[in-house]
């Protein structure tokens, strides 16, 4: 039997602060708040709501799948279960998802996403914080932000509860666009848990920073209680070849704010990567536009 329901396009944001990039009216990439983006409202117009059916089917050895089927969205859920949860800064949660190697099969690049739902919750849409795994063991790490429903029910789930996830989406970073080779400086810009995508660029090592004159992170949070991953910082740095600037808000100094006060030069062979708040995202892009550097060197994960 079918079971019609209808969901608002508006209730769920892909992007970051959700997640940082999965996101709200005022992020610009798909992260882990869980919301739907505007850009929808923006195709379907601000009162559009699918019709949305959905189907379960049983099958022994088998995922169970719920398929969401909308005018703008086809969507399979199956099971999945909450290896752990943690709180790791004010209002962040990380969470460690057991999705099956055949949800996951599909994570490939850095800044793909998965939709969740708790019991009945509508779908939040939540970005990838770990990074692909080649040897496909099933798991996901995700960066949440405590606000929205599916949120909020995701950040006091015990280990071993159950939830529902789809399979992986999303086409992420286009991170080929910009090859280490002709591309020596990219600066990365995340606010809150736009972070998220990321992180699973930077621990994938998919930008060889150190092949590259400079790979540079201003990530804002609003103090360093409210940053994420906070403690990996300096590792990123080590391993990885990223060097990291926090920029804390709540002293009147944002992400752009930083990167303006420092003036580095632009220029040929120079891109950048962002994800987070969209007075953010504008600024930076701003700045790169009056230095004559293409748009299409600054990525975003949607």
């Amino acid at each position: 039997m079918l079971r019609t329901t209808r969901v608002s396009s508006t209730s769920h944001v892909i992007c970051s602060q959700r997640a940082a990039c999965v996101s709200s009216p005022k992020m610009v990439c798909r992260s882990g708040s869980g919301r739907i983006d505007s850009r929808l409202n923006n195709r379907f117009g601000s009162s559009y709501i699918p019709r949305v059916y959905q189907k379960s089917r049983s099958v022994q050895g088998r995922r169970l799948n719920v398929i969401l089927r909308a005018s703008w969205n086809d969507v399979t859920f199956g099971p999945a279960k909450v290896v752990e949860q943690k709180k790791i800064a004010n209002g962040m949660h990380r969470l460690l998802v057991d999705v099956g190697a055949d949800a996951s099969k599909g994570y490939t690049v850095p800044g793909q996403f998965v939709q969740i739902k708790v019991e009945e919750s509508k779908p939040g849409f939540f970005a990838i914080a770990s990074p692909p795994d080649v040897n496909n063991a099933g798991m996901v790490e995700l960066l949440v932000k405590n606000a929205g429903e599916t949120a909020e029910k995701l950040c006091v789930l015990d280990a071993g509860s159950e939830i529902s996830v789809s399979d992986v989406m999303g086409k992420g970073f286009p991170l080929d666009r910009i090859p280490s080779n002709e591309y020596h400086t990219v600066y990365i810009f995340a606010t809150g848990s736009g972070v998220s995508p990321i992180k699973a660029i930077i621990e994938s090592d998919a930008l060889k920073a150190k092949e590259r004159k400079l790979v540079k992170l201003y990530y804002g949070a609003k103090n360093r209680e409210a940053m994420a991953y906070g403690d990996s910082l300096e590792e990123w740095n080590k391993l990885y070849g990223v060097e990291v600037e926090p920029v804390f808000s709540e002293t009147g100094v944002y992400v752009q704010d930083a990167f303006a006060k420092e003036n580095p030069a632009l220029g040929p062979g120079v891109a950048a990567i962002v994800c987070g708040q969209k007075e953010m995202a504008e600024a930076v892009r701003g700045m790169f536009a009056e230095a004559g550097i293409d748009a299409d060197l600054i990525l975003t994960n949607f």
